[in-house]
Parts: C-alpha cells; structure tokens; sequence
C-alpha cells in the first residue's frame, strides 16, 4: 500500500509524541513493505528549509508554506485550524492523485485534513483512498486538563478536530482509554485500538529502587504536576524524597500564582521545596540523559492517548507511577494493578501503602513493566497490524462503493426544489435565475404561495416562464412553517431541498449534492451545502456543527440542503411557530436525534442573503424564548432516544460555561 501521512510534526521537526510516533511508525511499515510518503506544512512570514527528511525519502516528501495572516485574508473564518485545513485541501488532492495513494493517515492534532476529506467523501472516486485519523489527543482535552478557558476561536479549533474523526473511514485510538474518551464525544462506530510503536533500547543495570521522583514532559497541570505535588506531600513522612527533578518545557499555570515553578514550590511541603529542580526545555536526548534507573517517574496527567514520556521513563529504568482510567496504566500488567493508584487518589495512607509496595518489589516490577512493554509495542509487531486493519478496511470501503452500492443512484429527476414564498420581491428573480442556470438543466420546483396578494403574480409568473417543470401551490397565509409542511405533503420524489425567495444557488450546487449523495461512502440522509453570506454581510460559514455537542450551542444551518423527503415528511414543521422562531435549529437537532447521517459538501454554493434587522438577526426576546423551548423539546428528545446524548448536552453546557467573551 501507499501511504500517506500529514502531520505538521514530524521527526525532523519535533517537537511532541507525533514526532517519535512517525520515527518507529514510518520505518517499521517501509520494513513491511509499504510505500510511505509525508504531506507537511510549515507556517510564518517566511519559508523555512528542512533539514534532512528521514525517515522518508526526500523525493516522498511534500512541503507546503503558509503564512497564516494571508491564509485568513482569503478565508476569514475565526478558526485557525479551519482556515489551514481549507487552504490545504486542494495541495492534499494533488498530492494524493500524483502518489496514487491509497490510505492518507492524517492527525487529529490542528485537523489538517478536515475539508480534503470531506472533499473526498463526496466526490466521484471516494473508494479509491482510506482516510484515517490517528488519535493523538484533541486539544479540547488539554484545555480541560489544564483548565483553560475557549474564545470563539478555540471553540472551533476543537471542533474540527472532532469532526475530521467523524468524517474519517477509520480513527485509530493507540489505547483503550482513548477509545473510551472518543466514545464520550460520540465517536464510535469507526474507532479501532491500536498501540503506537516504540523501539527499546539495551536493557540498563537496575540498581534497585531511588526515592527520588524524576519526571520528564512538559510541566503543567494538564500532565498531572499538581498531582505529583499530591502525591510527594502525601509519601514525605513514610518514604522520605532525596530529590524532585522536572525535566522539560515549563507552562505557566491559569490561576492567580502563574509562574510554574513558584506555584510547585509553593504547595510542596517545606522540606521537600529545596529538593525540587527544573530543567526547563531540552532537547530529547539530553532530557533522557539525565532520567536514572531506579528513580520513580510520576505519569499522573488525564489528557494524553498514549505517553512516549511514560515508555521512555521505563526503558531507562525508572518506575512509573500512574493512575487507573489514564493510558499509562495500561503499561502494567493484570497482575500488577495493585500497584496503580486510584484514578482520584483519594486515601493518603492508601498512597503511602502502595508506595512503600512499590519501592520493596521495584526489581520485579520493572522487569516485568519492561518486558511487557517490549513485547506489545514492537514496531513490527504494530505495523503488521495496522497494514493488515488498513488493508480489509480499504478493501471493503471499495468493495461497499464499487459491487455493493447500498441504495439506487440519484439523479436530477429525482429532486424537487421546494420555495416558500410570501409576498416575494424583485429578488425572487434572481433566485429563479439561479435554478434555470443550474448545470446540467434546471431541477423540477415546488412553489407555496403562502396567501400572497394580486401584486405578487407577476413574480410567480416570472417563475413558470423561466423554469420547465413548476408547480405554484396556492394556500391562505399560515406562515413559513405551514408552507414547509404543504411543499413536503406535495413533494413527490424521493428527495428535496429548501430555498427561499431572496437566496441563491451556485450554477453546479445541485449536481455537487447529487453526486455527494451518491459517492459518499457514508451513505448520508442530508447533504449540507457550506455558504456565504451575502446582502449586508459578506462572511464565509464553513463550520460544520451536525453530530456535535456545540451544535446544541450555535445554529449555523438553514434548510437549504439536500434531504430525504421521507426524512422531512417524518420530522416536519410546527406551524403554530410564526414569529421567526430557530425552527431550522430544532429541525437539525431532530435530524440528529433520531439517528440520522448528515454529511458537508466543502464548497461555498448556497448564498444566503443576510440583512440586519431581518427577522433573524438579532432574535426579539420573544423569539429568543420560543427558539429555546424548541430546542429544549429537541434536547429532551434527544436524551429519551439516547441515553449517551446526556454527555453531549453536559459537554454542550461545559463548553458555554468556559467559553470567554472576546472584547470588541
């Protein structure tokens, strides 16, 4: 196989565990016979020149350079990781058909492939590559771990590292606490476990146990420091500490005290304050230089999927600490988990006990830990099976599009357009410009006139002179959501798509839905057209929010989106809501609700007229109440049908709870 992977870290750029997982990974599947290739980027006013680009080839190897300031000014949304992704996508399409690739293995970290593959998913030929997305932790995590809050921006960053997840054939989880994390995010169905590899030195003399608590990894909460403090303060009186070394790159904390290292010093008990030392940042091999065989390495963080720091600290012999429902207890064999302290370390005389265990069996312990560790992580061992989990799942994504398609094609004659129209104006025929210009033809449309009065019949005339195949519904005034209902009772193919009188459609949008419906492997009930505001406002709306706790937060979707009438007939529309209530949002939350699939077509082809003023924006106070207790009708039905839904709406009020209001 042809592999691809895309990481802006890399081996001769390092600077985390994503680095050391591609120096074992990339080696070891070229040893299994595997062509491995590295889509990378770098950012800044300037270009940088790489240094030496092993272990790939450096002819397999793809630099793009950005500089960001211009990537916004072309797209301005306020995510850093979606703008990039939406810049990368065209250089990853060109790379991925010049290398006839055919698994890209993209990382969740900054989401870089987010929009290629959605791009991929609904283009002809979304068979021909497996899109995987290596879990080596959501950022989103790291916030929580080191309580930090989110502006807008992070908000979105964190999303579109969720949705690459969502949107990719397969996520690789290097361990059964990942797993599990992911799960707690709704991401479950394309998630598989399996290990990162790391290659083991020759085994060092093991001089027995060291009071001495050396870690290595960045200093900060999120990896567990103010644990460690615990833990340190918690074993002084029964097993007293020679000396604490922190080896690695010094954060700063968030609360009042925000030096790191006066704020470790501060809460270590006083004797134990002078035998503290930081190295602050060193390079890797220099951080490994100083770690001593026998030292005791407390692994204490709650946000990481694997923990290279960890697996390093046992080949030079040391002893980790660490707690249960963390990967690193996942190092420790079944019958060492006595040795795992609690995940909440609740008993200080219970930390004492294990300690003082641990200390008195530290031989057997580390070389057991040691020879457990040696066997599971083998690079070859890990590459064989993830050559071979690649291999059937690519298989089976082409056989699944090319021999067993799992409903008919759609086509052009299958979609009705249905337009709601009250009253409509001199834009309206612009709108109908846009069907009759659709490519191929113009699709059939469905027009509710909505009790409007003689002076609008011209406009409704405009419609039949300009499309072939129009149908005007006439009915007495009963608002948006009553001419919704109406259009969806008459609608008589299989699928349909919203659009009101003042917006427009891109020339191709609808041939694009039609084959995103029928390439994408995911088989989706709804295809979502990203847009562009237009009228008084000019902004792209890129973010794709179907399927994620914040989508119960924001309401970025309108009803323009190719859907499943049987889908519409099912949810419909309450009629008694006429003051511009969020019904589009509750819709989509509905959609979501009753399991059902929504998938984003990446391209800007639904232009939304937005004026201020207009009925939704900004909401009255009282369409402000009505949208929410339609949306706490959409919530509630949400949980009643799915149990797991609870988390999303614990994790939506979390998300609002931290998020910081920006000035200006």
């Amino acid at each position: 196989m042809r592999i691809l992977y895309v990481s802006r870290e890399t081996p001769f750029t390092p600077s985390g565990g994503i680095a050391t997982y591609l120096e074992y990974m990339v080696p070891a599947m070229q040893a299994a016979g595997h062509e491995v290739y590295l889509f990378t980027w770098t950012e800044g006013p300037h270009a940088l020149r790489l240094p030496d680009t092993a272990p790939f080839r450096r002819d397999h190897v793809h630099v793009e350079h950005l500089d960001p300031r211009q990537v916004w000014r072309q797209c301005p949304v306020p995510s850093h990781n979606l703008f990039m992704a939406s810049h990368l996508a065209d250089a990853l399409h060109r790379v991925i058909a010049e290398w006839r690739i055919d698994v890209v293995e993209g990382t969740d970290f900054l989401a870089p492939c987010l929009t290629a593959y959605q791009g991929i998913q609904t283009r002809a030929g979304a068979e021909r590559q497996l899109l995987v997305t290596y879990n080596h932790g959501f950022i989103e995590d790291f916030y929580e771990a080191d309580q930090i809050d989110m502006d807008a921006g992070a908000r979105m960053n964190h999303l579109c590292e969720r949705q690459q997840c969502r949107v990719s054939d397969l996520v690789i989880a290097p361990s059964r606490t990942a797993q599990a994390r992911l799960a707690g995010y709704g991401i479950t169905e394309n998630v598989a476990a399996l290990r990162e590899p790391y290659a083991f030195g020759p085994a060092p003399d093991f001089p027995g146990a060291r009071a001495d608590f050396q870690y290595i990894g960045r200093i900060a909460l999120s990896k567990g420091i103010d644990k460690l403090i615990y833990l340190a303060n918690a074993i002084e009186p029964v097993l007293p500490l020679r000396q604490i070394r922190l080896i690695g790159r010094i954060v700063d904390t968030p609360f009042r005290q925000r030096d790191m290292q006066g704020y470790v010093r501060a809460r270590l008990s006083p004797g134990l304050r002078d035998r503290v030392s930081f190295s602050g940042f060193l390079p890797r091999a220099e951080a490994r230089a100083l770690l001593e065989p026998g030292a005791l390495c407390p692994s204490l963080g709650s946000a990481e999927t694997f923990s290279y720091a960890c697996v390093e600290a046992i080949d030079a012999g040391l002893l980790p600490v660490v707690r249960a429902g963390t990967p690193m207890a996942e190092f420790f064999l079944e019958h060492q988990a006595r040795h795992v302290l609690d995940e909440g370390m609740a008993s200080v005389r219970g930390l004492q006990m294990q300690m003082e265990r641990m200390m008195a069996q530290a031989p057997a312990i580390a070389a057991d830990l040691r020879a457990h560790c040696v066997e599971t992580l083998d690079p070859a061992r890990i590459a064989e099976a993830t050559g071979q989990l690649y291999d059937a799942r690519l298989a089976a994504k082409r056989g699944r599009s090319l021999h067993a398609a799992p409903r008919a094609p759609m086509g052009l004659a299958d979609l009705t357009v249905l337009i709601p129209a009250y009253q409509p104006g001199e834009e309206f025929h612009e709108t109908i410009d846009s069907l009759a210009w659709q490519s191929p033809a113009p699709p059939r449309v469905l027009i509710c006139d909505d009790g409007s009065t003689a002076a609008a019949a011209a406009h409704f005339d405009y419609a039949r002179a300009m499309l072939p195949d129009v149908t005007v519904i006439a009915q007495p005034n009963g608002g948006l959501l009553a001419a919704r209902n109406t259009l969806i009772a008459a609608c008589e193919t299989p699928l349909a798509l919203f659009l009101d009188t003042d917006d427009l459609l891109a020339p191709d949008l609808l041939a694009h839905l039609l084959e995103a419906w029928n390439q994408s492997p995911l088989a989706p009930d709804a295809v979502i057209p990203q847009r562009r505001n237009f009228g008084e406002s000019a902004e792209p709306v890129l973010q794709h929010l179907l399927g994620d706790h914040l989508h119960l937060l924001e309401n970025d979707y309108r009803m323009t989106a190719l859907i499943r009438t049987e889908v519409l007939r099912e949810i419909g529309f309450d009629a008694t809501r006429r003051n511009g209530e969020g019904d589009d949002w509750a819709f989509w939350l509905r959609f979501t609700a009753r399991g059902y699939r929504g998938i984003l077509l990446p391209e800007q082809g639904f232009l939304y007229r937005f004026r201020k003023g207009s009925m939704s924006w900004p909401w009255s106070r009282g369409q402000n109440v009505g949208s929410r207790t339609m949306l706490r009708a959409a919530m509630e039905e949400m949980c009643a049908s799915d149990p797991a839904a609870c988390r999303q709406l614990a994790r939506a009020l979390y998300a609002q709870a931290v998020s910081r209001q920006e000035a200006g």
